[in-house]
């Protein structure tokens, strides 16, 4: 009678071991659609490491051309051609390749940027369109209007909504009802504090009532709600915006009624980096000391999250705003500013 050989123990074992990792890889490479980026940042030597957790919520690893890592690379532009009088955008007189290009016939949102940011990415910088992409070419009779910046705001990337505090910073608010109120509707988080500066009394004025979404309505039948008054904004949230009338400013000046704004945030507001900061900046031409004072401050880059900034120059597109006053600024350093604050790390947005 022949003797039956016994599988090693250890052998069972590997192979059940085996099998196992075997499924659950199968499972995370095939039949899931969650991310997990502490495994993608390992699997290629050749990444560039990009942004900082604080800032951007998470490491981000992405692969992207050496020249992101110069200013040159976040230009996206040949500012030579920035220097003509006159940049056709008629598709009957450009060349063929550039006709047929759906950027520039169909998209109000303009294409990706060359370089990310922070590891994201974001919007190529249009200037020969003014950054303002739909009001250039007419698709929006709103030289305000923002439907370019929609699909590029950070928190369609990141979740900014997760940290305790979320402030949102107005430089420039003019009326209640423009930038303010773009902020409360469409950008995607719930400020537990904002903080409004105009220095013009009659201009900024905060609804006396809240706005009631329950009575808003009339129900003439069961299929429909006609709106009695375009939705504005609760008390509740109401409580949070503080009005500040006073001139922002790159130094403090009692006399001027200036804050230094970055002290403010710093040592008022004592804003950190794991906090949720989004600023809008437009304050006619004062942005050009306060940015420059930005990129020279390390601390700065991580604080504030998101930001979307009305950079003022010259130029004979724009002069029937008033914008020849910003003489000598010109469209090109106005271009090479946003470009640098990218480079030094700010997730930036020409406004509107």
């Amino acid at each position: 009678m022949g003797s039956v050989s016994l599988v090693h123990p250890w052998i069972l074992y590997f192979c059940i071991a085996f099998l196992t990792c075997y499924v659950v890889l199968d499972l995370i490479a095939n039949h899931s659609d969650l991310e997990f980026p502490d495994l993608l940042s390992c699997s290629s030597s050749s990444s560039v490491l990009l942004g900082n957790s604080n800032a951007s919520g998470g490491n981000a690893v992405v692969d992207e051309p050496a020249v992101c890592r110069t200013l040159e690379g976040h230009l996206d532009i040949d500012l030579a051609s920035l220097r003509q009088k006159h940049v056709d955008l008629n598709p009957q007189t450009v060349p063929s390749r550039q006709a047929e290009d759906p950027w520039r016939q169909m998209k109000w949102v303009g294409p990706a940027a060359t370089c990310r940011v922070r590891g994201h990415l974001i919007e190529r910088l249009d200037p020969a369109l003014n950054f303002r992409r739909g009001f250039s070419l007419r698709f929006a009779s709103d030289v305000e209007d923002k439907t370019h910046l929609l699909p590029w705001l950070l928190p369609s990337r990141v979740n900014l909504n997760n940290r305790r505090r979320r402030v949102y910073l107005d430089l420039g608010a003019n009326a209640f009802s423009t930038s303010i109120t773009w902020f409360l509707r469409m950008y995607p988080v719930d400020f537990t504090e904002m903080h409004a500066f105009e220095v013009d009394t009659h201009l900024l004025r905060k609804p006396e009532a809240g706005f009631n979404e329950g009575s808003n309505y009339a129900p003439p039948n069961q299929w429909s709600k006609m709106l009695k008054e375009t939705a504005g904004v609760p008390s509740w949230m109401l409580s949070r915006i503080r009005v500040y009338n006073q001139f922002v400013s790159d130094g403090d000046d009692a006399l001027q009624n200036a804050v230094n704004i970055t002290r403010f945030m710093k040592e008022e507001l004592s804003l950190k980096p794991e906090d949720t900061v989004v600023v809008k900046m437009d304050i006619e031409g004062s942005e050009w000391p306060i940015l420059r004072r930005w990129m020279q401050d390390p601390d700065m880059s991580s604080i504030v999250d998101e930001l979307f900034v009305e950079v003022h120059y010259d130029h004979p597109s724009m002069r029937g705003y008033h914008w020849a006053r910003f003489s000598p600024t010109t469209r090109e350093q106005a271009l090479t500013l946003l470009a640098d604050l990218r480079f030094h790390g700010f997730f930036v947005h020409a406004w509107p």
